[in-house]
């Protein structure tokens, strides 16, 4: 969207970005020039605009993702961290070595934050959530969600949530197995993921699977949204646009109607309109909202409706998109190599004990299916669900490799340029291999995908007893195959997601 609106300007706003461009160069020569000396600067790079052109070229006309466009610049370099800079005179670093990536998210946390660009332009979505926050605020949250992880939890409640919906799916993709006829199975993996954190948070029975109108409403606003917030990275003149309602921030701002509107009656769940906690509605709440709730009115935290919401959207954010894009990464790599879907089927059968129509728990795949758990982390590592992401320096500071970064300086890291490093992951790193998790433990900080140090995913435990459960009930009854002549494309979205047409495979039965 946000190129096409540059041909709705009129002559003034076409001056407007003139004079932007004049006030770039000066910015330029005050700020960005040779700010890294004993690092390489991007190959793209040239003066006043930085790496920006190059940028442009490579995902706007070669149709690149920005993890694939910053993969290629490695592979071109030697594998070197390298600098980068872009209109406006903004600057940033990407790493690749294992012990600068340590150094960044653990050695020296406190040092990196999330930017103020980060937060301001994720503000009309996650407001002061979990993953928009910072210090104090960011600590005090963590605390509280870290007691919805624990094993119990696992064991009690949510494995029992996973298994109901994942019979659900079962169910939808029934009525296709005998058809042979293409499937998009993308959009289902997003319905079981969501119906299922609604289970887990809320204790809401969504039935997004079976076609509610008005779920699917909330996630499709929710994915425009996503894009949008994306486009606000990439164009730092955004505000204008919003200003004068051009399309993508419309978009943002029409969707986000549409998801304050429905994550408002989940806040009156618990919240009079005045703003008073109902007390009964938290108590013997075991879903995650009653717990949080229950924790934060125990401590010191402040919690209000807006509280609520922007944990709500944090809380959709992390158990919707993340699973639901690992499930079909999981399916479009599996459907090319049906020596793994034997093994999964074998593995599910043996984990349902011969009942298929049962759900499955938490003690039915616990230690049981190394099979599903090594299938779902390697497509993690090639797909990550988060391929960038990226911090701010507070002070200079000097990285192992020995480079120094100034105040204020992006440092980016990306799990999917990480992942694929064959100087840690040995000979064809780009091969979709689950054996080389069968026995094997990788640490979080040559493994990125579920971040690391303090800010390691609280819900990763969680997300992989969801893709087991999932591809365990899946593959005890079917097997997938490539369409052909099909192939899957990224859409820009802030987590790895395919565009409209998804992922279309074929559904047969395992018999």
């Amino acid at each position: 969207y946000s190129f096409c609106t540059l041909l709705e300007m009129d002559s003034f706003l076409k001056a407007c970005l003139c004079a932007l461009l004049v006030l770039c160069v000066v910015v330029y020569k005050f700020k960005a020039k040779g700010r890294f000396t004993s690092l390489p600067v991007h190959s793209g790079h040239t003066p006043v605009v930085g790496s920006t052109v190059a940028a442009i070229k490579a995902i706007v006309f070669r149709k690149m993702s920005l993890c694939e466009f910053t993969y290629s610049e490695f592979k071109t370099n030697g594998w070197k961290s390298f600098t980068w800079s872009a209109v406006g005179g903004r600057v940033g670093v990407v790493l690749i070595e294992r012990e600068d990536i340590k150094f960044l998210l653990k050695d020296s946390f406190n040092n990196f934050v999330k930017s103020p660009d980060f937060i301001e332009n994720f503000s009309c979505l996650l407001g002061g959530g979990i993953f928009n926050s910072n210090g104090e605020v960011w600590k005090e949250q963590r605390v509280v969600m870290s007691q919805m992880f624990n094993r119990r939890q696992l064991r009690e409640r949510m494995s029992v949530v996973f298994g109901t919906h994942a019979q659900d799916l079962v169910r939808t993709l029934d009525k296709h197995a005998a058809s042979n006829k293409p499937l998009d199975i993308q959009p289902l993996f997003y319905c079981y993921t969501f119906d299922c954190i609604n289970g887990i948070a809320f204790n809401k029975d969504v039935n997004s699977l079976e076609g509610n109108t008005r779920d699917a409403e909330f996630q499709q606003a929710f994915d425009v949204v996503q894009a949008g917030i994306l486009t606000r990275f990439l164009l730092p003149w955004w505000r204008l646009n919003s200003l004068l309602g051009l399309p993508t921030e419309k978009g943002i701002t029409t969707s986000m109607k549409i998801i304050d509107a429905y994550v408002e009656e989940a806040v009156d769940q618990y919240f009079e309109k005045d703003g008073t906690l109902k007390e009964d509605a938290i108590k013997d709440d075991r879903t995650m909202t009653g717990l949080f709730l229950d924790y934060a009115r125990s401590s010191s935290m402040p919690y209000d409706r807006k509280f609520l919401r922007d944990m709500i959207l944090n809380t959709v954010i992390a158990g919707r998109d993340t699973t639901g894009s690992a499930l079909t990464s999981c399916i479009e790599y599996l459907s090319k190599h049906p020596e793994w879907q034997e093994q999964l089927h074998d593995e599910a059968m043996a984990c349902f004990g011969g009942n298929t129509q049962e759900a499955l728990t938490f003690d039915d795949v616990e230690g049981k299916s190394p099979v599903a758990e090594a299938v779902f982390l390697e497509a993690l590592r090639l797909h990550p669900s988060v391929p960038v992401n990226g911090k701010i320096s507070v002070k200079e500071t000097t990285f192992p490799s020995g480079f120094k970064v100034p105040p204020g300086v992006k440092v980016e890291w990306l799990p999917y340029v990480t992942n694929r490093y064959e100087k840690l992951w040995g000979e064809n790193p780009e091969d979709f291999n689950p054996k080389r998790w069968i026995g094997a433990t990788y640490d979080e900080f040559m493994y990125p995908t579920f971040h690391a140090g303090p800010r390691l995913c609280l819900g990763k435990n969680m997300a992989i007893l969801e893709g087991k459960i999932a591809l365990l009930t899946l593959f005890a009854k079917f097997k997938f195959s490539p369409c052909e002549g099909f192939v899957p494309k990224l859409q820009p979205s802030i987590t790895w997601q395919l565009d409209k047409n998804g992922l279309e495979v074929l559904v047969h039965s395992a018999k």
